[in-house]
């Protein structure tokens, strides 16, 4: 879908962070009047960024760690942060009281590893890929002890969102996703499972629309894309729409950002991917940043935190590190449009042509008029400036 240059469509990168080494999922939070990212490290544990000047992106301090491992997923509850891993080190509880100097106060050992975990908006920590039970729930009143309270077991879920005292899971080797009633902590009960349309691993992660009308459904795999479920009658599910970026990379996350129609996707390859879903059934893609150049299908962007209360969306890339992004969320200078109209293509023929070089080239040269949304085309490199580098890279693309 994107070519050379189409790196980005209504997300601006305010300031991005490399680590000197491989980085996995990422979380954010915000605390004492300040916004903080926290980033997934490989051969550390995890690194501490203030972001609350996000175009001065800082990290404050990080946690280093005897287990290198690619998978870390983090969350954040109450001035605490916990970190699940593939590596055999529980889910450390660690006081982020003093972000610039964070202590670990607690491990869950009750299993070894786990592939991923949540917190809910009651406090309830959710821990899944675990041994012995498929969910461990833990009641997080006293942050720095979680309490186990209950489990579940039906089948391996990869990833979970819970809302509104239901679980929203993701079977990633059968194809399924399941609904739970987590009212009673203590005995969480099936309320169905629903096949998404492929053997295998599929389905891995999900986000549920805050009318719970509607299921997004992430699949992980070469093709893997965006489902979008009408789950209003649960005895009547049905695919109403899909997202696909391209049919050789996959999707990786999805998360729903609050009061708003936004669905907020990492996609590896093809970056950080903003749809608007108002119309569950006719979904339009309307913000994007690629953040590799890489070619792997699991390279890219794998994690998005859509959740900050100044609106800034932060990402992650394995390789390249943390991204900050500007949107219509923002900035109110700006608007969310349809992002299917082609970088480069400031005369709207739907082809990126001589046609637009004259344009731009007029442009340059006589300050001719352009409209917002022309120049944000015809600015191919995003730097804000209008000349001979984005005329290069059009012509490299008509040339390509």
């Amino acid at each position: 879908m994107s070519t050379s240059f189409a790196i980005n469509c209504n997300l601006f990168l305010t300031d991005s962070l490399s680590f000197g080494q491989g980085i996995s999922d990422i979380t954010g939070f915000s605390q004492d009047d300040k916004e903080f990212a926290i980033v997934g490290l490989v051969n550390d544990l995890i690194a501490i960024v203030d972001i609350s000047d996000p175009y001065n992106a800082n990290e404050i301090t990080r946690i280093a760690n005897v287990n290198p491992n690619t998978w870390r997923d983090i969350k954040y509850w109450d001035r605490h942060v916990y970190i699940g891993t593939e590596a055999e080190d529980g889910v450390k509880v660690v006081s982020v009281d003093d972000p610039d100097n964070p202590i670990l106060v607690y491990t869950i050992t009750d299993f070894t590893n786990s592939h991923n975990i949540h917190i809910d908006a009651d406090g309830f920590l959710y821990v899944v890929g675990a041994s012995e039970h498929d969910i461990w729930i833990y009641d997080l009143s006293i942050p720095s002890s979680p309490e186990f309270v209950g489990s579940w077991d039906g089948e391996y879920l990869h990833d979970l969102e819970v809302y509104n005292n239901k679980i929203y899971g993701a079977g990633i080797y059968t194809g399924h996703f399941y609904i739970i009633d987590v009212s009673d902590k203590t005995n969480p009960e099936t309320i169905l499972s629903h096949f998404t349309g492929i053997e295998g691993v599929s389905t891995h992660d999900c986000a549920v629309t805050y009318d719970e009308q509607y299921l997004l459904t992430a699949d992980e795999r070469s093709g893997g894309y965006i489902k979008i479920w009408d789950i209003s009658d649960y005895d009547n599910i049905n695919l109403v729409s899909e997202y696909m970026t391209h049919p050789d990379h996959s999707v990786h996350n999805v998360y729903i950002r609050p009061e708003t129609n936004l669905a907020i996707i990492s996609y590896y390859v093809d970056g950080t991917r903003v749809l608007d879903i108002s119309d569950p059934t006719n979904p339009v893609e309307v913000g994007y940043f690629d953040t590799s150049d890489l070619t792997g299908l699991y390279d890219g962007n794998w994690g998005t935190y859509a959740y900050l209360p100044s609106g800034y969306i932060i990402s992650s890339d394995r390789a390249n590190g943390l991204f900050i992004f500007e949107s219509p969320l923002t900035n109110t200078s700006l608007e969310w449009s349809d992002c299917s109209t082609l970088p480069g293509d400031v005369n709207f023929d739907e082809e990126v042509n001589i046609y637009d070089i004259v344009k731009i080239i007029n442009f340059i040269l006589t300050d001719s008029n352009f409209t917002e949304m022309q120049i944000n085309i015809a600015d191919l490199n995003q730097d804000s400036v209008i000349d001979i580098l984005d005329l290069v890279l059009i012509i490299n693309y008509i040339l390509e």
